[in-house]
C-alpha cells in the first residue's frame, strides 16, 4: 500500500470515526429534545425517503463512482448524470407537491402534511443522494481529506444548531429539516468549486456510450434496488401504521446504538476487498480461506464482546442517555445490540462474493432474504384485528425480526459462498462467541451491583467493565481459535503495543 493510500485512509478512518461519535451524539440530543412521538415522526419520514432512493438509483450511484475512478471523464459524463439526478428529483417533487391527492398522503405518510413531507424529502435528497454524488466525485479526484473535512464539519455545526436549538427552545422536526437543507447545500457548493472535469473531445462520452455503460451495469441490479426499496419502506411503514411514533422512536434509537459497532467492520471492508481480490485472482485459495476465516471471526467477537456487555445496561444506557420517556425501549435496545454482530458477517460475505465476482449469488440471497423479512415484518407488526392477524409485537418485534433474518441469511450466504469457494463453511464460533460474551456481561452486572449495591449508576457501570474485560480476555485466552488465531499468535498481537512502547 502506497503511502499516498496510507494517509488517505487513515484521515478517512478518523474523519469517519469522528462525524459517527458527533452524529450519534446529535442523534440523541434531537431525541431527547423532541420526545419519542415528534422523534418517531422525523424518522419515520426521513427513513421513506431513503428508501425511495433505492428506487430511483438501481445501482446507478455505484456505477457512478466506478467510472469515474477507472478514468478521467469528461464534463459531458457528469453532466448527463446530474440530468438524471435532476430528473428522479422533479419527478418525486412533482409528484408529492402536485399529483398525489391529499388521500394518497394520508395513507403513505400518516397523516402528516404535505409541506412537511416535501422538507423531508428535500432534507433526505440533500444528504443521501446530493452530498453522496459528491462525496464520490471528489474521492474519484483525490481530494479525500477536502470532502471528509467538510462532512466532519457539516457533522459538527449541526451538533451546535441542534444543542441551541434545544438551549433555546425553538427545536422542532420543521426546524430540523431546515436546517438540514441548508446544511448540507452549502456543504455540496463548497466542494462543487473544487473539482475539475476536462473538455474532452466529441467522440468521448457521447450520449449513447455513456447510456450503454451504465445499462450493462446496472442491468443486474434493477430488480434487486426495486426490492431493497420495497423492504426499507415496509419496515418504516409497517411500523408506524400499527405501532405509531413512539415505537418508531424506540426503534430507531436502539438502530442507532446497535449501529456503533459498524465502525470496525466499515473500517476494514475495502482492505479486506483488495487482499481477497488478488489472492483470488492468484488462485491462493489457502490466503482466501484464511483471510475470510480470521476477519468474519474476530468482527465477530468484536461485536459480541459489545453487546455481551451492554445489554444487561439497555435501561440504564437509556435513562442517562436519553431520559425516562425512552426506558420503554430497553427491550427493543437489548435485542439490537445484537444485531452487528451477524451484520458484521453479512457485509464480510457481501465483500467476498464482489471481490470473487459471485455477483449473482449475493443478489439471489439478498433478494430471497429482503422479500421474505417483509412478510415477517407485517405478521411481528400486525394487529390482531387486521385482516391477516399479527402479533402486534410493535419495535421489539422489529428489533427481533431483524436479529433473526439476519442470522439466517447471512449463514445461508455463507454456506453457498464456502460451497462456492471450496472452504470449510465455519459456523461454530457464532453461538459460542455470543453465549460467553453474553454470560461474562450478565455475570459482570451481577457483581457489580453485589459489591456496590448503593454506589452510582457509573461506579456501578465502571467496576463491570473491568470485570468484563478480565473474563472476555481469559475466554478468549482459553479459547484464541474464536478470533481465528492460536494462542501464540493472540499472545504476540497482544504484546505488540508493549513491545513498540518499550522500544
Amino acid at each position: 500500500m502506497s503511502a499516498s493510500i496510507r494517509a488517505r485512509f487513515g484521515f478517512s478512518f478518523f474523519a469517519n470515526l469522528s462525524k459517527a461519535i458527533i452524529t450519534f451524539g446529535t442523534g440523541l440530543l434531537v431525541a431527547r429534545g423532541l420526545g419519542p412521538e415528534q422523534y418517531g415522526t422525523m424518522m419515520f419520514l426521513l427513513g421513506t425517503f431513503t428508501a425511495v432512493r433505492q428506487l430511483f438509483d438501481v445501482g446507478s450511484s455505484t456505477a457512478f463512482f466506478t467510472f469515474l475512478s477507472q478514468r478521467q471523464r469528461s464534463r459531458r459524463f457528469v453532466g448527463w448524470y446530474f440530468a438524471w439526478l435532476g430528473g428522479q428529483f422533479l419527478l418525486t417533487l412533482l409528484a408529492i407537491g402536485l399529483l398525489f391527492p391529499a388521500s394518497w398522503i394520508e395513507l403513505i405518510w400518516k397523516g402528516e402534511q404535505r409541506h412537511l413531507v416535501i422538507l423531508a424529502f428535500l432534507a433526505a435528497y440533500m444528504q443521501s443522494v446530493l452530498w453522496s454524488v459528491i462525496l464520490q466525485m471528489g474521492e474519484s479526484q483525490r481530494l479525500t481529506r477536502r470532502v471528509q473535512g467538510v462532512a466532519v464539519t457539516v457533522a459538527l455545526v449541526h451538533f451546535l444548531l441542534m444543542a441551541l436549538a434545544w438551549w433555546g427552545g425553538w427545536l422542532a422536526v420543521r426546524t430540523l429539516f431546515v436546517l438540514m437543507i441548508i446544511e448540507w447545500l452549502i456543504a455540496v457548493a463548497v466542494i462543487a468549486k473544487q473539482l475539475r472535469f476536462p473538455q474532452l473531445p466529441e467522440e468521448i462520452d457521447t450520449g449513447k456510450s455513456i447510456l450503454n455503460e451504465f445499462w450493462h451495469y446496472c442491468r443486474p441490479l434493477i430488480l434487486y434496488s426495486w426490492v431493497g426499496f420495497a423492504y426499507e419502506f415496509a419496515d418504516r411503514w409497517l411500523l408506524q401504521t400499527y405501532a405509531g411514533s413512539v415505537q418508531q422512536a424506540y426503534y430507531t434509537v436502539a438502530s442507532q446504538f446497535g449501529a456503533i459497532a459498524a465502525i470496525a467492520t466499515s473500517s476494514i471492508l475495502n482492505i479486506f476487498w483488495k487482499e481477497i481480490a488478488e489472492a483470488h485472482h492468484k488462485d491462493n485459495h489457502d490466503r482466501v480461506a484464511m483471510l475470510y476465516r480470521r476477519v468474519s471471526r474476530g468482527l465477530f467477537f468484536v461485536a459480541a464482546t459489545g453487546a455481551g456487555f451492554l445489554v444487561p445496561w439497555a435501561e440504564d444506557i437509556l435513562r442517562i442517555t436519553l431520559g425516562a420517556a425512552y426506558v420503554g425501549g430497553a427491550s427493543t435496545l437489548m435485542l439490537m445490540f445484537f444485531y452487528p454482530l451477524h451484520q458484521s458477517m453479512g457485509q464480510i460475505g457481501g465483500t467476498m462474493a464482489y471481490a470473487t465476482g459471485r455477483v449473482a449469488l449475493q443478489v439471489t440471497i439478498g433478494m430471497a432474504s429482503m422479500a421474505s423479512s417483509i412478510v415477517v415484518t407485517y405478521f411481528v407488526l400486525a394487529n390482531t384485528g387486521a385482516p391477516l392477524p399479527g402479533l402486534e409485537l410493535g419495535s421489539l418485534g422489529l428489533a427481533g425480526k431483524m436479529v433473526v433474518m439476519q442470522i439466517l441469511w447471512v449463514n445461508a450466504l455463507a454456506f453457498y459462498l464456502s460451497r462456492s469457494l471450496g472452504v470449510q463453511f465455519d459456523w461454530l464460533f457464532q453461538p459460542i462467541a455470543a453465549l460467553l460474551c453474553t454470560g461474562a456481561g450478565l455475570l459482570a452486572y451481577s457483581l457489580s451491583h453485589a459489591l456496590l449495591v448503593d454506589s452510582a449508576v457509573l461506579v456501578q457501570f465502571a467496576t463491570a467493565g473491568f470485570f468484563y474485560l478480565l473474563l472476555t480476555a481469559l475466554s478468549l485466552y482459553a479459547l484464541p481459535w474464536l478470533v481465528g488465531l492460536s494462542r501464540s499468535e493472540l499472545v504476540s498481537l497482544a504484546c505488540r503495543p508493549l513491545m513498540r512502547a518499550v522500544q
